[in-house]
């Protein structure tokens, strides 16, 4: 098992905005679950809520987002996964839909919606397991 450092390590990937580029944001969050020992249905649980993201980010920008940023912050119990895009949230649109806040709270914790300047900013966070 790799050694996570006594506070935390952060990585950060920016990609092109597209369904075809989030397979390198889950590839980049496998190789750091490695490092947390995630279990198979925990690396599992990862994969459908950084999907879910991704394609609500590409969803709901208008116009359509040209990247992605995906911040992983990795700590002792877990780790916590924050993306966004470059473009504004559509107006009158919501991030989540009932459907995409279902799945997420079934597989990740603290997810957490915030708009900045415009921009929605997911966030949730897996524990280690």
């Amino acid at each position: 098992m790799g050694r996570i450092g006594a506070l935390s390590d952060q990585v950060t990937i920016r990609i092109p905005a597209t369904t075809r580029h989030v397979a390198l944001v889950r590839a980049t969050a496998t190789t750091l679950a490695a490092l947390l020992d995630f279990t198979y249905d925990r690396l599992t649980d990862l994969h459908i809520a950084i999907d879910e993201v991704c394609s609500r980010i590409l969803a709901t920008s208008s116009p359509h987002a040209s990247r992605l940023e995906v911040i992983f912050t990795l700590g002792e119990g877990g780790m916590k996964i924050e993306a966004s895009g470059d473009s504004p949230l559509k107006s009158g649109e919501e991030f989540l839909t009932t459907w995409s806040k279902a799945i997420l709270d079934s597989v990740a914790e603290q997810m957490q919606v915030a708009v900045r300047d415009g921009i929605a900013v997911a966030s949730f966070r897996l524990p280690r397991g």
